[in-house]
């Protein structure tokens, strides 16, 4: 438990002297601190997070001609390279981490205000997923990021390619594929209406599920087999929110900065219009749970648009001062669900195991005591 604790505390901490302000050469290389910090955190990981198993198999598996496994043929590829060169899956899931880890930062670098918050926010919504389970999609992610110019260089053609080559390692990154026409000002009207709308999806969870059915057998093969698949399996159960308050607080930040964020361009405008279509498909997430995963590819830009909120002014009181409290209560806030993952020891009805079994404690593959070897992944019984 306590390396997750100074990991959060880092980050917090990192995030509030950067609201204070920081000095760019001084945020830069906080920045990259704390990137090498993730990389080894999440890279080195054993038997901690989730899917190790099935990632494990497919590797072992990789060079025989009948896999029990399938997945998509980048990976699989990837799987090959690692497995003649390293015969190492470890060697593979620190690529990943490096490679998704180092898009971000480059891209935060570059695009957003504040660096180190983006990537403290994206730490906070995908650290137990996309960080520490979904490996094939963190590389689709990281495609899609690293070649995000694409997008606002208007460049339509060279982001389906982009979109192509990201869909070889997991075949939801066609849903990004909308990414390219946020690029423009659609007013505060449109996307806050959508985002109303999609929630209606919560009281009606049966009838997005019968939408869902009808539009997969449209979809490219691989995606629509996935589709069915995960309709039919335990992922499509609608996610329980308890009174459902940090949903509906959440909903409430996001339609504030939707409405109350400045757009000075269509720059501005890509994010926060990132941020509309990331709360609209975690509506209905809270429906149908694996929508879920198409989620990741609107929120690594999204983030950018949550710290707009550092830079909202309230009259009479210095900029300086909102910029610390708006910082600590919204990072605060999203830190709830980030320490209850690694706290909460209620029964997962997916596994029957404590709720915080397969993050606590966290191992290492490097140095790890024998009963990591005995941790069950979330299929095993």
């Amino acid at each position: 438990m306590a390396i997750y604790i100074i990991i959060f505390s880092l980050f917090f901490g990192a995030s509030i002297l950067e609201a204070g302000g920081l000095k760019k050469h001084q945020a830069r290389w906080l920045l990259g601190g704390l990137a090498a910090i993730l990389i080894l955190f999440v890279g080195l990981r054993y038997n901690t997070g989730a899917d190790w198993n099935m990632y494990n198999k497919v590797f072992d598996e990789s060079l025989s001609s009948n896999m029990q496994h399938k997945v998509e043929y980048g990976y699989l590829l990837l799987n090959k390279i690692f497995k003649i060169v390293f015969d190492n899956y470890y060697v593979l899931q620190f690529f990943a981490t490096l490679f998704f880890v180092l898009s971000v930062c480059k891209f935060y670098k570059k695009e957003a205000t504040y660096p180190i918050a983006a990537l403290t926010l994206l730490m906070c919504f995908m650290l137990f997923n996309i960080m520490m389970a979904q490996v094939r999609q963190s590389i689709a992610v990281a495609i899609i990021v690293l070649f995000s110019n694409y997008i606002f260089e208007r460049k339509l053609l060279h982001f389906l390619i982009v979109i192509s080559v990201a869909s070889f390692f997991h075949a939801s990154a066609v849903a990004a594929i909308p990414l390219y026409f946020l690029y423009r000002n659609y007013g505060k009207i449109i996307p806050i209406a959508l985002i109303l709308a999609a929630n209606i999806f919560y009281f009606y969870p049966d009838a997005l599920k019968i939408l869902i059915l009808q539009v997969a057998p449209i979809l490219p093969e691989s995606l629509s087999n996935k589709t069915i698949w995960y309709m039919q399996s335990i992922f499509v159960e609608k996610l329980e929110f308890n009174t459902g308050l940090f949903y509906l607080s959440q909903l409430a930040i996001t339609l504030l900065l939707v409405l109350l964020v400045k757009i000075k361009d269509n720059k501005t405008a890509f994010f926060v219009n990132s941020l509309a279509i990331f709360a609209i498909i975690k509506a209905f997430s809270v429906s149908v749970s694996v929508l879920g995963r198409l989620e990741s590819y609107y929120l690594v830009f999204a983030v950018v648009a949550f710290t707009y909120i550092w830079d909202i002014k309230i009259e009479k009181i210095q900029l300086y001062w909102t910029k610390l409290a708006f910082a600590t209560v919204l990072l605060l806030f999203f830190y709830v669900p980030l320490i209850l993952s690694v706290t909460s020891t209620a029964i997962s009805s997916l596994t029957n195991r404590p709720e915080n079994y397969a993050r606590v404690p966290y191992y290492n593959c490097i140095f790890h005591p024998e009963e990591a070897k005995l941790r069950k992944d979330w299929e095993q019984k």
